[in-house]
């Protein structure tokens, strides 16, 4: 081999290692501008503020900066979206006094899998399987229901939410959302895989619109700012 095969060798080894860690370590950001309007109910504030998180599906990095904010005594990430007031996922900040006037930065830190409160079990989305009236099915057992035309169906759970031992002897399925246990003799059946760690289930949940970060201060102990946190670079 000559040296300019050597040297069109090296710069694809570069390059494919170049990828490698591209694709191995892609970075994440989300984002929000906190306000009282956001919360629920609206209320109003003269401050206001904004939070940005960043980092892999190993680890994400947050900084919460605010605007005339007194007296902050906590602050926690959720699940829900824009309309309800969810399930705290992440304790951000939890003071045992007030603070005082905060102009600026207000807190900054680090979230794994080991900082979510909550059981990797409440960190996916609600499920509905839509059936059409001639999908029937026969023999179907499940914790949850779901619409359509069926038979010998048994359910102690809502329309909507995570299933569990779900099987079927016959009939079309698609199934969107995660699910253990689920098998089929027949007919078709399609589900994405669950999260492996409670980590990444919470970037699932935060790629759906589906988390906020509430700010409590001592005049509003429910809350009194409040945004819904979106995904602004999935490729870094």
């Amino acid at each position: 081999m000559n040296n300019s095969s050597y040297l069109v060798a090296a710069i694809l080894g570069v390059l494919a290692f170049i990828l490698t860690v591209n694709v191995g370590f892609a970075q994440l950001s989300f984002r929000t501008d906190l306000a009282g309007e956001a919360e629920v109910p609206p209320l109003f504030s003269e401050s206001y503020g904004s939070a940005l998180i960043t980092g892999n599906d190993s680890s994400l990095k947050f900084q919460i900066n605010v605007t005339s904010l007194d007296k902050v005594t906590s602050v926690s990430l959720y699940k829900g979206d824009s309309s309800e007031n969810g399930q705290v996922l992440v304790s951000l900040l939890n003071s045992t006094e007030p603070s005082g006037l905060v102009d600026g930065k207000l807190v900054e830190g680090t979230i794994n899998s080991s900082s979510i409160l909550a059981p990797l079990a409440n960190l996916t989305t609600n499920v509905t399987l839509n059936l059409p009236a001639s999908g029937n099915m026969t023999n179907l057992t499940s914790t949850v229901p779901a619409s359509g035309n069926m038979t010998n169906l048994t359910s102690t759970v809502p329309a909507s939410g995570n299933m569990t031992n779900l099987t079927s002897t016959s009939g079309n399925m698609t199934a969107p959302g995660n699910m253990t246990n689920l098998t089929s003799t027949s007919g078709n059946m399609t589900s994405p895989a669950a999260p492996v760690s409670k980590l990444e289930a919470l970037i699932d949940l935060m790629n759906q619109n589906m988390t906020y970060i509430n700010i409590y201060t001592s005049q509003f102990p429910e809350g009194e700012l409040r945004g819904t946190l979106i995904p602004t670079n999935s490729t870094g």
